[in-house]
């Protein structure tokens, strides 16, 4: 069974929704792909300037010979901060301001405040696994920043580990062998990200359809103002000619490619009238 002809509107209507789609698809696209990227770029623009200003702390605190305001602030921080992992380890992977190691190598060079030992033993605590991990290496290598997303237990973390130069200043406590103090480790979840990346890539959608319904639908009327009508016009004036009714006549006054097809139509309509009253003139004269 021959399924019937589309309509021209119908058509058009089809035609202006796939280029709608297709514009505004591509649009949406880019424009979901740009946000999402400077929502990334956020979390982990957070995520350095904590750890720049963790580390700036710690250099004021330790060049105050205060090192129990650094374990304290870093206690607190890693208790208060919306983070997933904020840990600090020296450059042989040891978790640094847990154990007593380094006081009493710096005690062996220096002597501490009044209060500050006793006030360091009380907040002494085992240190945790030893870090092994590349990017760790890498950064106590290179001295440089490294940076990383990775997924554990079913979460995407961004990780950071931030180098802590061994100063010269530094060197009378820590010694001379070694470049890197410690590394700032910090981890923050990407998942609240994400989840307003993904309600944004929602709205935008939903913006998306409406803008295309309600384009497409004024466009559809609009084309079938400006062309489906006139068409529609012309088609009944043609089949009104064709049986033989010469004194149709169709509007020629819109100044577009209408108006010049209506009035050629309607010079060939003059012409044929005129031809079919000359024939009907000879006609009758051969009859009499």
């Amino acid at each position: 069974m021959k399924l019937p002809a589309a309509s021209l509107t119908i058509k058009i209507t089809v035609l202006i929704v796939i280029v709608l789609i297709v514009g505004f698809g591509i649009s949406t696209i880019l424009t979901i792909q740009r946000e999402s990227d400077l929502l990334v770029e956020q979390s982990k623009g957070a995520a350095r300037r904590l750890t720049m200003t963790l580390i700036a702390s710690i250099e004021s605190a330790m060049l105050q010979e205060r090192p129990d305001i650094t374990r304290g602030l870093i206690q607190e921080m890693q208790s208060t901060t919306p983070v997933e992992g904020l840990t600090i380890y020296r450059h042989n992977g040891v978790e640094a301001f847990t154990d007593l190691e380094t006081l009493k190598a710096v005690s062996k060079e220096a002597e501490l405040p009044k209060g500050v030992a006793a006030s360091i033993e009380k907040m002494a605590r085992p240190a945790g696994a030893v870090m092994t991990g590349p990017l760790f290496k890498k950064a106590v290598d290179t001295l440089q920043t490294q940076e990383s997303l990775e997924e554990q237990n079913g979460v995407l973390l961004f990780t950071l580990h931030q180098p802590i130069p061994n100063q010269e200043r530094c060197q009378g406590c820590h010694g001379t062998d070694h470049k890197v103090r410690a590394v700032v480790r910090v981890q923050t979840s990407m998942a609240p990200v994400f989840a307003a990346v993904h309600a944004q890539r929602n709205r935008q959608i939903m913006v998306g359809i409406v803008t295309i319904i309600v384009a497409g639908g004024a466009l559809a009327l609009v084309m079938r103002s400006v062309v489906v009508r006139p068409i529609q016009s012309l088609a009944l004036a043609a089949k009104r000619i064709g049986e033989g009714d010469f004194a149709v006549r169709v509007p020629a006054d819109s100044g577009d490619e209408m108006a010049e097809l209506g009035g050629a139509l309607n010079d060939m309509t003059v012409r044929l009238a005129t031809a079919k009253q000359d024939l009907e003139t000879r006609n009758a004269e051969l009859a009499s």
